[in-house]
């Protein structure tokens, strides 16, 4: 089994290999966003969205700053992380700067579907549920799922069917895709939604759930920062899932 430290390098190495032909790709992707998918044969590459952007030079970024290390602030207040590194590339191949919109990550999509912003760059996963209702550029990275517990229940937690519990409650973020990994591999256990994944954590360290269960990366981050918790991967077959940008 792979520890959850070698799962997040090897997602980090395939989003680098994966970086360079992404910001052309996603570039392109946002030339056609806000054209409806029936005239896209019809209509040249140049749309009213693209020229929006170009003429401003800002491209308006749906982000959730509070998913270290994917999205965060700094201590100044400034957004960092990777995927926000990653934005500022694709601001750069399209000549302008990028205006990130910290959004709830329940409103990121309705968000994107209210014009608020032009794209959503944070590490969103890949859903049938989401593709329904935005476009996805090219796959960035594999986004994977694990749990993270306090460390003296690790004896509870040998194996990964110990999660699949009636007696258990679980705690994710709401309209999280981790949802969907719980209920294809723990539909017995009962899980409790939260606002954001650090306050399901948070009900983890207060007992007032049993485990949280979010992106590895994700976990993995906050078990450096903060003693006394252990993260264990999702690591059945089938239970990751590709991350892209999303646009309308």
């Amino acid at each position: 089994m792979a520890s959850a430290d070698s799962k997040t390098e090897m997602n980090n190495l395939m989003s680098r290999r994966a970086l360079a032909g992404l910001s052309l790709s996603a570039a392109a992707a946002v030339a056609l966003a806000g054209t409806p998918r029936a005239a896209m044969a019809e209509t040249p590459a140049a749309t009213s969205r693209l020229d929006r952007i170009l003429s401003s030079g800002k491209l308006r970024v749906g982000q959730y700053l509070q998913f270290r290390p994917f999205g965060f602030k700094t201590p100044a207040g400034e957004p960092d992380g990777f995927d926000v590194e990653l934005t500022k590339m694709l601001a750069a191949d399209l000549g302008g700067t990028p205006e990130f919109i910290d959004s709830t990550w329940e409103g990121i999509i309705p968000g994107l579907l209210s014009d608020k912003f032009d794209l959503i760059t944070a590490n969103l996963a890949v859903t049938v549920k989401r593709a329904l209702v935005v476009q996805f550029a090219n796959p960035i990275s594999f986004t994977a799922s694990g749990f993270i517990f306090r460390g003296d229940d690790a004896g509870k937690f040998g194996s990964l069917e110990a999660f699949n519990d009636p007696n258990l409650t679980i705690s994710a973020l709401i309209q999280d895709a981790v949802h969907e990994t719980l209920a294809r591999f723990f539909p017995k256990a009962k899980i409790v939604d939260f606002n954001t994944a650090e306050e399901a954590i948070l009900a983890v360290q207060t007992r007032k759930v049993d485990v949280s269960a979010a992106e590895i990366s994700f976990l993995t981050q906050f078990a450096k920062e903060h003693q006394g918790m252990t993260v264990k991967p999702i690591d059945y077959p089938g239970s990751s899932r590709p991350a892209a940008m999303a646009m309308m």
